[in-house]
Parts: structure tokens; sequence; C-alpha cells
């Protein structure tokens, strides 16, 4: 009896696993999906924006070396519907965790980020409302003490 217990227990638990999807699949759902408008913006940009355009009191923008934005909002209502379940589904797995969540009636915000030792190498902001849905990736080498700084000028 206990044999028959672990198995269904086991199933039902990679069965979950299965059904749950990573951060970096999700990104690659929304970068592949018909109709959304892409911006990246490489190092090589980044850097020359710091130059040019100066960060001034701000160390976290040092630390930003690329620059992705994903807007959903040309898409059908279906594509977007599918994606808010996708994006419900999501996990913290490959190293991503949840920063922040936050649900509002049809608007959810959800920020995960991925930490290698005292930084941050990715940052990732889930906007999913009905209308208006965006992704915005970060990627970098963000120092947790410059975030924490920047959060606390602006509190």
């Amino acid at each position: 009896m206990k044999k028959y217990l672990f198995c269904l227990v086991l199933a039902l638990a990679i069965g979950q696993m299965s059904y749950a999807q990573s951060v970096e699949k999700f990104l690659e759902n929304v970068s592949n999906t018909e109709n959304v408008d892409k911006v990246k913006i490489g190092h090589f940009m980044m850097s020359l924006g710091k130059i040019f355009g100066g960060v001034g009191d701000m160390p976290v923008a040092r630390g930003v070396h690329t620059l992705e934005v994903y807007d959903l909002a040309a898409c059908n209502a279906g594509v977007k519907k599918d994606l808010l379940n996708q994006l419900n589904r999501l996990k913290d797995s490959d190293g991503y965790e949840t920063l922040i969540m936050a649900k509002d009636k049809g608007d959810n915000v959800r920020i995960m980020m991925k930490k290698k030792k005292d930084e941050i190498s990715d940052l990732v902001i889930l906007c999913m409302d009905e209308n208006d849905p965006t992704v915005v990736k970060i990627s970098g080498k963000i120092k947790e003490k410059d975030l924490a700084e920047l959060t606390d000028k602006y509190n």
C-alpha cells in the first residue's frame, strides 16, 4: 500500500513540475509570439548611452549591460490571455526568484531576479494587464547594495 501511495505522490509531483514553466521558456515564448514589438539595447549601445547620457548618481545604471523590452499590445486577445496563463504558471526556477508580485483586478506585475553571489545578473519585470502587456529584461552586474541604495533614495 505504501508503494502505491508513494508512486502516486511521485507521479503527481512530476506532473506538477512539467506543468510549471521556467522564466527562460516564458521569455522565449514571448519573443517568438507574432505581432510583438521587440527592442533590444546591447552592451555597446548601453555603454554609449552611459558615456553620453551620463548616469550621474545612479550606480545601478552602471551595472546594466543589456535591456530587452517586449510590447505585446498589438497581439490579439487570445494570445494575451494565453501569456497571462503562462505568467500565472511561472515558478521560481533556473536561478530566478520572485522579488515582488502584485495582482490588482486585471493587472499582474511580477519582478523576478537571478543572483550570483551579491550581484543581480538578470532582472525580469513582467507587467501583464489585459490591454497593454509588457515584459522587460535587464541584464548585467547590478550590486545588491546599489539597488538598496536606490530604493532608500526614492522611499
